[in-house]
């Protein structure tokens, strides 16, 4: 388990191994530790422009006025 821990690269999310890149998918998951993977991951809800420029606001720290002049908000 410390082999793997070693070769794994968090900006990649991969491992290094001296053959070559590896990634691990959703699927290698469900085949190896044989899981059924069923349904959606996320559902997502519709969101109003205004609580869009809210989160902007709040999350990227920039200002409203920011956001309208380049034209993300009207």
């Amino acid at each position: 388990m410390s082999a793997f821990v070693k070769r794994w690269h968090k900006e990649t999310s991969s491992f290094h191994l001296p053959i070559e890149e590896v990634t691990i998918t959703l699927d290698d998951i469900a085949s190896l530790l044989h899981l059924l993977i069923v349904g959606a991951f996320h559902s997502f809800e519709l969101l109003h422009v205004d609580d869009a420029v809210d989160m902007l606001v709040e999350l990227l720290e920039v200002s409203a006025e920011t956001i309208q002049c380049h034209g993300l908000y009207v």
